[in-house]
């Protein structure tokens, strides 16, 4: 309030007032904060209600500091006496911290002014992270993580120790609160003396704060003054970081595949005259601690000298077996040798193939080991190689491409150690230019013995 004492004329001049100030905390004990957002187009309105004795010609002056040089200043005229006005302060001269304002009035025939108070306040600038005025991500936020947690994600184990979030941006004050989302879910966290000092907050999460298992669990923050002056103004949130959580999920133990046809020597020996002879595919399961719906997962058949890749199946169901079939003359190709196999898992989201334990296999030998047989160059004639035979047994030319075809069966000389057998050009024609495997049997005729294979030879036609 003012007064005037009629015969001394002496005035108590209020301060100016401004509308939506809000309650702050600061060593200066200022009386409030001025939020930017009680900014319009520029300026700071700054309320002067009348004094007592409010007359026309009254010179109202808007005093800034220590300085008595007003910066702006208004004078009654008559008709406003005893009405309200407003001091349109621009933000400019709003100095980023403590700012005082006084308001000093000179009265019609005096000289001296009479001067107010001081009203204290906080202001803020920029905000926040410094202004961003396009939408988007707010690239002056910063939110880093440990780099195994970007590679691996966080099991159990992992949230088990604590990750560290490094949170970092420009302007960083103390008190003010930072809104950590996870995955949808806030926290809020306030920055104390010593990390607005910094310039950097280390947030720990734990295994509760990874609240549900996600192969793109989402991480984000934005941050606000206590002022109210949020990041931004546009782009209020961080760039957000995902990474794989399977904290309630178990930990992918990849064991060993199965080969349903290998049922020798606890699954890592296929006898192939008996378990395989007549099969067309072998096999394979798969079957892994860890799966879960959306896990993608390959066979690779690593053989006697190429390598077999399935298809890709999806996991659709935790604990879920998966059947492959390797086709047979994958096995074929083993014959009296070795077989590696294995699979991949990729989980949702992820490009990273994470492979299993290994099974290794031998595929038994038949009577006579074959080698893959040779092709002249001018792919007319597959050249057979076998033991000196002294029985009447055939031979027969296989080539498995668009189609397989089977040629005739050729008497093989007595006590010799190779045999020709022709391949039709019409065979190489329909496969031009695709990968084509070619081999041979073996048989022994008037006789029920298995027919023997040789192994595989592997070319483009």
């Amino acid at each position: 309030m003012t007064s005037r004492n009629e015969d001394k004329e002496i005035l108590i001049i209020d301060p100016v007032i401004i509308l939506g100030m809000v309650s702050v905390v600061h060593p200066a004990n200022p009386h409030g904060g001025v939020p930017l957002r009680l900014l319009s187009n520029g300026f700071l309105p700054l309320l002067v209600e009348p004094w007592i004795n409010h007359f026309a010609y009254d010179d109202a002056r808007l005093l800034l500091g220590n300085s008595d040089i007003p910066v702006l200043n208004k004078t009654i005229l008559p008709g406003e006496e005893n009405q309200n006005f407003t001091f349109p302060l621009p933000d400019a001269l709003l100095s980023n911290g403590i700012n005082q304002m006084r308001l000093s009035v000179l009265r019609v025939g005096q000289t001296v002014p009479v001067t107010s108070s001081p009203l204290t306040v906080l202001f803020h600038r920029p905000q926040p992270g410094g202004e961003v005025s396009t939408p988007g991500d707010n690239t002056y936020l910063s939110l880093a993580l440990p780099a195994d947690v970007i590679a691996n994600g966080v099991d159990a184990a992992r949230a088990a120790q604590g990750v560290i979030v490094t949170l970092s941006y420009p302007y960083m004050r103390e008190r003010d609160v930072i809104t950590l989302d996870r995955d949808s879910r806030e926290m809020e966290y306030p920055v104390n003396a010593n990390e607005a000092a910094a310039g950097r907050v280390e947030i720990i999460l734990r295994a509760a704060d990874f609240w549900q298992d996600n192969p793109r669990f989402a991480l984000r923050f934005r941050v606000t003054d206590q002022l109210g002056n949020s990041s931004g103004p546009q782009a209020i949130w961080s760039r957000t970081t995902n990474i794989d959580v399977h904290v309630r999920q178990p930990a992918l133990d990849l064991k060993k595949p199965r080969v349903v046809e290998a049922r020798e020597l606890n699954g890592e020996r296929l006898n192939f005259e008996r378990d395989f002879y007549e099969a067309q595919f072998a096999n394979v399961e798969v079957n892994y601690i860890g799966s879960a719906p959306g896990q993608t997962v390959k066979v690779s058949w690593l053989g006697r000298n190429s390598t077999y890749g399935s298809e890709v199946q999806t996991v659709s169901f935790a604990g879920q077996t998966l059947n492959f079939q390797v086709p047979r003359n994958e096995v074929v190709d083993c014959i009296g040798t070795r077989a590696e196999i294995r699979y991949t898992v990729r989980l949702p989201g992820t490009a990273a193939d994470i492979p299993s334990k290994d099974l290794d296999i031998t595929v038994t030998p038949q009577k006579y080991p074959l080698r893959e047989p040779t092709l002249n160059d001018s792919k007319t004639n597959l050249r057979a190689y076998h033991p000196a035979l002294f029985t009447p047994h055939t031979a027969r030319a296989a080539l498995h491409g668009v189609t397989t075809r089977y040629g005739e069966e050729i008497r093989i000389t007595a006590g010799t150690s190779q045999t020709d057998l022709a391949v039709p050009p019409a065979w190489i024609a329909e496969n031009r230019g695709r990968p084509i495997m070619v081999n041979w049997t073996l048989r022994e005729t008037d006789t029920n013995t298995p027919i023997i294979f040789s192994w595989l030879l592997r070319l483009i036609a």
